[in-house]
């Protein structure tokens, strides 16, 4: 298996607590489901392997690219859902699928994507203005422009209503037959309809 997502030996500590400990991976195309009960280092990890935390020690690289040798070239082959967004409060839904299109050299706005998630009449709101459930959708639905190799999501089906999380289903059992899914969740049996290989917390090292 070549692997499109990969970290060896991470290890992280918040006032001296181990949250990650040793961890190692090697991940291909397909769908991975990080599962294990909240507060138990999950969200921690999938900030690391996408480069908006730094590990104490350790390696991740992103399609062979490594993340902190060759941030540039590993971004552009890398989607993240984090659990909460940092996005410009200023910023527009449109904004944010443009700069997230820029980056992975993509169109902006892929129409079943807006019509999916019923995203049209917010496309030119306030990011600050959307209620929590319309901000999930737009990251997500920006996370599947482009054909990034790997998807991080941490928590992603929270706040979704049911058309829209049957609709993201679907774009996870699509998306995954070409690249490296890694979604994050305490919900075991979303996991288990979806079909996805599930990665136990406590497998990993997690302290």
């Amino acid at each position: 298996m070549t692997a499109s997502l990969r970290c060896s030996d991470l290890c992280v500590a918040y006032s001296d607590r181990p949250v990650l400990s040793s961890v190692s991976l090697s991940l291909g195309v397909g769908f991975h489901g990080l599962w294990g009960a909240n507060g138990t280092g999950k969200s921690t990890l999938l900030r690391v392997l996408s480069g908006t935390a730094k590990p104490d020690h350790g390696d991740v690289w992103i399609a062979g690219k490594h993340l902190a040798r060759d941030p540039v070239a590993a971004r552009e082959g890398l989607a993240y859902v984090p659990d909460e967004a940092a996005v410009y409060p200023f910023m527009t839904g449109r904004d944010l699928m443009a700069l997230c299109a820029w980056a992975r050299r993509s169109p902006a706005i892929v129409p079943s994507l807006i019509e999916g998630f019923g995203l049209g009449p917010h496309l030119d709101k306030r990011y600050d203005a959307l209620s929590l459930g319309t901000r999930r959708k737009m990251l997500i639905a920006s996370a599947f422009i482009g054909e990034a190799a790997v998807l991080l999501m941490d928590e992603p089906a929270n706040g979704l209503d049911a058309a829209s999380r049957a609709f993201f289903s679907a774009l996870l059992t699509e998306r995954s037959r070409s690249a490296c899914v890694l979604l994050s969740t305490h919900d075991g049996t979303f996991l288990e309809a979806q079909g996805a290989t599930i990665i136990r917390q406590e497998s990993l090292g997690l302290s």
